[in-house]
C-alpha cells in the first residue's frame, strides 16, 4: 500500500511542477503577441529591399549577404517590450530598428540597437558605441554577453519613454535614459532619438543573420 502511495504522490508532485512552470512561462509572456508567424512575411512591409529580402525557412527569418534590405513592421509602437531571438555568423551585422520610420536611416531617423559578431576580426577597431545592442553612435553597450557564433541568443528591447533598456541573454547591457545625452553633435546626427514611435525592423547589411520567436508587449 505505502508503496502505491509512493508511487501516487510522485506522480502528483511531477504534475504540479509541470503546471507551475507552464504557469511561470505564461506569466514571463503574458501580454505579448507574435510579429512573425514563421510561414511567411505576414504583417511586415519593406523601407528598401535587396535582391529576394527576407526569406522564411523552418520557422527561421533570415537574411543573406546578397539578400535583405530593412524589413519593418506595418504597426508603429511606441512604448514596448520587444523579444526575439538571433544567431549570427563570422563577422554578421544587422540591426533592429525601433521607433523609425519607413524611409531614411533608421540609426539616424529612428533609433538601431546594433546586432553585431562582436568577435568578428572586421570589428576589432570599432567605436565602443558600434558593438552589439549598443544604441548605434549614441550609447555603448556592455560586452562579453554573446554566445559564440552559430548559436541562438535571446534579447529583450525594452522603451518607455525616453528609457531605453537592452537585455542581452539574461544581462542587462544598455539601460540608458535618452535625457541624459547631452552632446549636440550627436542630438543632430540622430533627431530619430527624439521620435515617440515608429516602426520597429530588421535592418540588413550585407551578412546572414537569423530570427525566430519574434513578438511584442505594447506597454
Amino acid at each position: 500500500m505505502s508503496a502505491v502511495l509512493t508511487r501516487a504522490t510522485l506522480a502528483a508532485m511531477c504534475v504540479l511542477m509541470v503546471s507551475a512552470a507552464l504557469c511561470a512561462g505564461a506569466e514571463t509572456e503574458e501580454g505579448f503577441v507574435p510579429l512573425f508567424n514563421g510561414k511567411d512575411l505576414t504583417g511586415w512591409v519593406y523601407g528598401s529591399k535587396a535582391g529576394a529580402g527576407y526569406q522564411v525557412e523552418n520557422g527561421v527569418l533570415f537574411c543573406t549577404p546578397k539578400d535583405g534590405g530593412n524589413l519593418f513592421t506595418e504597426k508603429e509602437y511606441a512604448d514596448f517590450i520587444f523579444r526575439f531571438e538571433f544567431k549570427l555568423t563570422p563577422n554578421a551585422n544587422n540591426g533592429i530598428g525601433i521607433r523609425a520610420p519607413l524611409k531614411g536611416d533608421a540609426a539616424y531617423v529612428g533609433m538601431e540597437i546594433q546586432v553585431l559578431d562582436d568577435s568578428g576580426p572586421a570589428y576589432q577597431k570599432l567605436r565602443p558605441e558600434q558593438y552589439h545592442g549598443s544604441i548605434y553612435d549614441v550609447v555603448a553597450a556592455k560586452r562579453g554577453h554573446l554566445k559564440p557564433v552559430g548559436e541562438w541568443n535571446e534579447e529583450e528591447i525594452i522603451a518607455r519613454g525616453r528609457q531605453i533598456t537592452v537585455k542581452l541573454n539574461g544581462v542587462v547591457i544598455v539601460d540608458a535614459n535618452l535625457d541624459d545625452i547631452k552632446d549636440e553633435a550627436k542630438l543632430k546626427r540622430h533627431p530619430g532619438l527624439a521620435n515617440k514611435k515608429g516602426h520597429i525592423g530588421f535592418l540588413g547589411h550585407g551578412s546572414r543573420v537569423e530570427f525566430r520567436n519574434i513578438r511584442i508587449k505594447e506597454l
